[in-house]
């Protein structure tokens, strides 16, 4: 990254100096420097994880900066990061709105999670110090309803390096919905570490119940490697837990220069671009300068058009793709259906267990079915813009593959879950079957109660969630496809900027005096030799 900072001071110096715009620099500059990775911990209430944040921060005596013991209704988000200069913290309502407060105004004040999104704490604190790029994230316990896994995963998972799994020591019973979670987790191949809590109140059968512990996880996540850290707050011991979150600080420079490395090219592409077009353009008499600007044009036109082409055919297989996650859908509620006729016959609401089931559904799909053609695709626009030749320059396009898929997943699967919330109580289409045959003695009354059921899931139930998971699933896609696109369109057009500028820029120098054309020839050799030198360090 302090390559990238380097990078961009010399860039804006050559930019100033021909008169470029340094709009992308200073953007970037400023995206650079608020980016985290970030890394929630979850679990139920009472599982230790305020307490366990507390101690990594230092606060294990006096007042502590997280309250511990919350109830479900004041229970909120809180993102914890490194405040190099003076530490803050911000309350962000559900609305947009924010109202800062001091330290000590937070460790009084009762949230309400109706109102209030989540909460930034910034903090200048030696041990946030040694992992300055990772955010830590105290997530609502799990009890508080299954809105609080949408978020868990929707809101963090797109900028998480690692999720911290809390189970305390004298209670690790594996709940279903810590495991739904964890299943999730796994679809995304994101790395887990299994933090165990007040290990100063485990019972001489910990060994036992740790080694349950870690074969029912088994059930969820399969034979992948976790991570396991034993701590304490009690002690103030969490030392397994800071050495895990400082190779997450080292994981989060890469993951952060990834996620910079193509911006920062495309930046330096733009004014190389410019740089050789002025070069060339300062040997050619005014007459010769029209006639290269009318080809750059036509040459940008060809271009825009072979761009529009690979655009509206992709646009076009769309909506094939969403039928094809549509029918993956339907296959998983009806794989699932015993359980919710089971449920429906307990009284119990299915929305819970339709929400997990449609949202792993859609991110097994998506990742299946739609995201290699969406690489397909990114490739063959990269090949048709890196391959057309823009008089003696080349107009780049590169993408982070890994970024971009997950941006579509982690956006498709959040317009799910927001449907599945969005929609009536579904138990209570199926419930309200079963007061119906009262009257039906025995087996035979709970069989046509669950035939009835059947019916009504597949006649009702599973229709309303195909259409509404099917219109959210392309709109989600349709929106994220038109974020890539536009920035293939911002790119063509800033170097379409660029070229103009440069021969415009040339056509006004053309009657200076012949020293000052040797002067800018010079100059802007130099500056490409900067320029060159930039592309080796970062590469």
């Amino acid at each position: 990254m302090e390559k990238f900072y380097k990078t961009l001071d010399e860039l804006f110096e050559i930019n100033n100096r021909y008169s470029l715009s340094t709009e992308v620099i200073d953007k970037l500059r400023l995206d650079m420097q608020s980016a985290k990775v970030c890394t929630p911990v979850i679990g139920k209430f009472s599982s230790g994880k305020s307490a366990l944040l507390n101690t990594l921060l230092g606060y294990t005596k006096g007042k502590k900066i997280l309250k511990v013991d919350i109830t479900p209704e004041t229970a909120v988000p809180a993102e914890i990061s490194y405040a190099p200069v003076e530490e803050n913290i911000c309350i962000i309502q559900n609305d947009g709105t924010h109202r800062k407060v001091s330290v000590d105004e937070y460790r009084e004040l009762e949230l309400d999670a109706n109102t209030v999104y989540c909460t930034s704490i910034n903090l200048k604190n030696s041990f946030l110090e040694e992992i300055p790029d990772v955010m830590l994230v105290d997530m609502p316990g799990f009890e508080s309803g299954f809105e609080v896994h949408n978020r868990a995963i929707d809101s963090y998972l797109p900028c998480s390096l690692a999720y911290i799994i809390a189970f305390p020591a004298d209670d690790m019973t594996l709940r279903t919905s810590v495991g739904n979670i964890l299943k999730e987790l796994c679809l995304h191949d994101m790395p887990i570490c299994i933090a165990i809590t007040k290990y100063d109140k485990r019972n001489d059968d910990y060994p036992n119940t740790l080694s349950a512990l870690k074969e029912n996880l088994k059930k969820f996540i399969g034979n992948r490697e976790l991570i396991y850290c034993e701590t304490s707050s009690y002690t103030g011991d969490a030392e397994e837990l800071k050495k895990f979150l400082k190779t997450v600080q080292e994981n989060s420079q890469h993951i952060l220069a990834d996620k910079f490395k193509n911006i920062v090219l495309a930046a330096i592409n733009t004014t190389e671009n410019y740089l050789h077009t002025t070069l060339k353009s300062s040997e050619l008499s005014e007459s010769e300068l029209d006639e290269q600007k009318e080809k750059l044009g036509k040459q940008l036109d060809t271009l825009n058009n072979q761009f529009s082409n690979e655009k509206e055919n992709f646009d076009a297989a769309i909506s094939e793709c969403v039928e094809e996650i549509k029918c993956d859908v339907q296959i998983a509620l009806e794989g699932e259906e015993t359980s919710f006729v089971a449920m429906a016959m307990n009284n119990q609401n299915i929305n819970e267990r339709m929400n997990i089931v449609v949202r792993n559904a859609v991110t097994t799909s998506i990742k299946k079915r739609f995201i290699p053609k969406v690489e397909k695709y990114l490739k063959r626009v990269a090949n048709c813009i890196n391959n057309e030749s823009i008089g003696d320059v080349h107009v780049l396009f590169s993408f982070n593959a890994e970024e971009v898929s997950k941006g579509i997943v982690s956006m498709s699967v959040a317009t799910t879950a927001a449907i599945i919330l969005g929609l009536p109580v579904i138990g209570a289409l199926v419930v309200g079957v079963i007061a119906l045959y009262h009257k039906i003695k025995g087996d035979q009354k709970r069989e046509e109660q669950k035939r009835q059921i059947r019916m009504k899931l597949n006649s009702e139930v599973y229709p309303q969630v195909l259409k509404e998971v099917g219109h959210g699933i392309e709109t989600a896609i349709t929106k994220q496809i038109k974020l890539i696109n536009t920035s293939i369109e911002d790119e063509i057009t800033a170097q379409r900027n660029a070229l103009e500028k440069a021969i415009e820029d040339v056509r006004k120098k053309i009657s200076d005096e012949k020293e000052q054309k040797e002067n800018l020839v010079t100059d802007i050799k130099a500056d490409l030799a900067k320029i060159e030198e930039m592309k080796i360090n970062l590469a």
